[in-house]
């Protein structure tokens, strides 16, 4: 009887053991897909990102070769400064640069050079005036300011009507690259390039990669040929502008196969639903068998995974079995989550700095819940901590020791942020830069944030102290919405990169950067260029003009992007004063100046430093330039010469002539003596010193335009607003006006 009925049961519930374990298979290799579908979408996303960071590497590296040779190669310069139009040597020479620029990155496909002053255009293949060239309409567009000087989107280059037309993207910087007054740089390169560059990226067959510009054309031929191509992931480079699309070759087709899992749930589904129904006619049919098996069920104890033994086990040891095995399985996919839950973590942290989230207050509180994150609060600040000298830090730890002292910086701010009632996040953001983000209560705005700069400063003392490197930590201002948290981070970096100016190792507020009056960049280019001739001219006063320029880069809080470029400025405007010395002196300035100079502005991490190494560099080139000017013959003349000239700058009569009868030399070979010796025309050097008084005269006095032209040499109140303008750019009375409004500035 028991036999029968134990078999009874069994017949009975073999369609259930059938159905659980083929829906416990059903759910396993549907997670599995479905895991399977995420990581084809991420490798999506990874190689347009990857395929964007290529390209705009390349794109870079021209960018910067093109910057680096308008400023220092001297077959360029010669080519924009070119007074014989008809000289064919420079040309050659430009050309033969051209050709070199093309052999160091091959996918540049043609180059070419303008000239504004006599619309002459000079490419490595050829050489036409501007309204005889096929490029021209293009050239025309790029003259006007308003144009972007980043990469052009696609269009149709044709050099020559034999070859026809071909898609490039085109470069277009000035000439020289400050003012770009004198000409501009073309650099087209050829979209088949880029193409071929990210080819070995992906599969053709399987997947593909478009690229659009900022207006929406393909890039490359095959892009409108992606048939049945679905896209999944797209990124915009924040360098060019362009859109980079990627996805699977057949698309649909996968999306149609990933529609059938719906087909798969229902069908599960209904399993489940037949499944209940024959449980519940079993158990009615077999009440008291079922009781005795549910007692036997109680009474029994669950074996441990892998446990059940062969001898003398039965079919429910197995199902048990069979369900411990899919628990530990469960147990497997839940340490996984707790794994992705890094990663999400992260990503949102980015979204929240970069302005992307869009999440309302629900919606946050939600994503606080699971990922167990700080929850908003009155207020929050974001702070950034930037490692100094990284590159120092790179050098001196191996890879391993790098992360673990990355990791004790983290912790310790997390361990002291409790002892100052304050809850933080923090996310390392770059490799130098980690990102804090510091939710506060109502009442503690009132006090400036006093308990944020206790906690931090006690962080920077103790990284001083404990780990043999700095931080300098920049603060936000505190925002109340979330999606304002972007310009709290904003504001953060944007303390950092005053950075060179008020120091390492310190905590900057944007109370800092208000103490200190922003200045124009361009208003030191005057300054560079004063002290880059009296340098040429060994006055003794150069070093003085020095360190007042960097005074005053340093009280007008310039960024350290700002004051490099003001410093290749410098340099540049150096290299072509040098360009005017003996062959020997160039040689010094390009084996050891030039090299140095660059360097020293390129690993400087203070603007005290930039002045020190400098100027050291400055007073060691001084030197060898004062032994070459006393061993030729009339340097002493020039030099008095120089010298009654700015002493007698406000006589009417000063000229060739008259310095010709004071010092009894011909006037064609003063001219030529002064040019040699001081790298300026004797008109320039007399109108720069008249100049320099004059402003001097517009700002400190009242005096009428008549009595300063008077002052400074002029009989003529028209001939000197004339030269005025010509040299500073503006108007006596305009220039006047603007340093009232800047005096009125200051004092508010």
């Amino acid at each position: 009887m028991g036999k029968t009925l134990f078999h009874r049961l069994l017949l009975s519930y073999v369609p259930i053991f059938f159905i659980v374990v083929t829906f416990t298979f059903f759910v396993f290799f549907q997670l599995l897909s479905e895991q399977s579908r995420k990581e084809a979408l991420n490798a999506n996303k990874m190689l347009s990102l990857q395929a964007m960071r290529l390209i705009d590497t390349s794109l870079k590296a021209i960018d910067n070769m093109v910057m680096t040779e308008s400023i220092n190669n001297k077959q360029l310069i010669d080519f924009f400064n070119n007074d014989a139009k008809d000289n064919v040597y420079i040309n050659i020479s430009a050309v033969k640069k051209m050709q070199e620029m093309i052999s160091s990155y091959p996918i540049i496909d043609s180059i070419y050079l303008v000239r504004f002053e006599d619309n002459f255009v000079l490419s490595n293949a050829t050489s036409d005036q501007l309204g005889n060239y096929k490029d021209e309409p293009f050239i025309k567009r790029a003259m006007v300011p308003q144009m972007s000087k980043h990469w052009s989107g696609v269009r149709d280059f044709e050099q020559f009507t034999v070859k026809g037309s071909k898609p490039v993207v085109s470069l277009v910087r000035g000439a020289p690259f400050i003012t770009s007054e004198k000409g501009m740089i073309v650099v087209n390169v050829a979209t088949d390039s880029l193409q071929k560059n990210i080819a070995d990226l992906y599969d053709s067959k399987a997947s593909f990669i478009g690229v659009q510009d900022a207006s929406g054309k393909d890039l490359f031929k095959d892009s409108n040929s992606k048939g049945q191509a679905r896209i999944f992931s797209n990124y915009v480079s924040s360098y060019t502008g362009w859109s980079f699309q990627s996805g699977l070759v057949n698309g649909k087709v996968f999306h149609i196969v990933s529609s059938l899992y719906n087909v798969w749930f229902i069908i599960g589904i209904a399993m489940i639903v037949f499944g209940f129904i024959w449980l519940v006619y079993v158990t009615r049919r077999n009440s008291k068998p079922l009781e005795q098996i549910v007692a036997r069920i109680r009474g029994y104890r669950l074996p441990l995974s892998g446990s059940v033994s062969k001898e003398g086990g039965d079919e429910f040891s197995f199902i048990e079995s069979a369900l411990v095995n899919i628990i530990e399985q469960s147990n497997q996919y839940q340490q996984k989550h707790k794994e992705d839950m890094h990663l999400r973590t992260r990503y949102l942290f980015h979204q929240l700095i970069e302005g992307g989230t869009g999440l309302t207050i629900d919606e946050w509180m939600e994503e606080t819940s699971s990922l167990q994150l700080p929850r908003p609060s009155d207020g929050q600040v974001v702070l950034v901590i930037e490692m100094d000298k990284y590159n120092d830090f790179c050098r001196q730890y191996s890879r391993i020791d790098q992360n673990l002292l990355k990791f004790a910086l983290r912790s310790v701010i997390q361990e002291l942020a409790p002892k100052h009632g304050l809850e933080l996040w923090a996310e390392w953001t770059s490799a130098s830069q980690l990102s804090v983000m510091v939710f506060l209560e109502g009442e503690e705005e009132a006090s400036e944030h006093s308990v944020i700069l206790e906690l931090f400063e006690s962080v920077r003392l103790w990284t001083q102290d404990n780990l043999k490197f700095t931080v300098t930590i920049g603060i936000g201002e505190q925002v109340v919405q979330l999606s304002d948290v972007a310009n709290s981070y904003k504001g953060a970096l944007t303390a950092l990169k005053h950075k060179i100016v008020l120091g390492e190792n310190r905590l900057i507020t944007s109370k800092h950067i208000a103490n200190h009056g922003q200045a124009e960049v361009f208003s030191h280019l005057n300054a560079i260029r004063s002290i880059v001739q009296s340098f040429r001219l060994l006055d003794e006063d150069w070093r003085t003009k020095f360190d007042e320029l960097f005074g005053e880069m340093k009280q007008g809080l310039l960024t350290k992007d700002e004051i490099t470029n003001l410093m290749n400025y410098f340099i540049y405007y150096l290299g072509r004063e040098m360009a005017g010395m003996t062959k020997e002196f160039q040689d010094i300035w390009a084996r050891d100046g030039l090299p140095k100079l660059s360097e020293t502005v390129d690993l400087c991490h203070s603007l005290e430093q930039m002045r020190e190494e400098t100027l050291a560099m400055l007073n060691s080139l001084g030197t060898v330039l004062q032994e070459a000017q006393e061993q030729r013959l009339h340097a002493a003349t020039i030099r008095d010469m120089r010298k009654f000239i700015e002493e007698q700058y406000a006589n009417p009569n000063m000229s060739l002539d008259y310095l010709s009868s004071n010092f009894n030399i011909n006037a064609k070979y003063v001219s030529k003596l002064f040019k040699e010796e001081t790298g300026q025309k004797f008109v320039d050097f007399l109108i720069d010193i008249r100049m320099q008084v004059a402003q001097r005269l517009l700002t400190e006095s009242q005096a009428s335009m008549q009595e300063v032209a008077e002052q400074v040499g002029y009989t003529s109140a028209i001939s000197f607003s004339r030269a005025f303008k010509k040299v500073v750019g503006s108007s006596p009375s305009e220039f006047r006006e603007e340093a009232a409004r800047r005096q009125l500035g200051e004092i508010g």
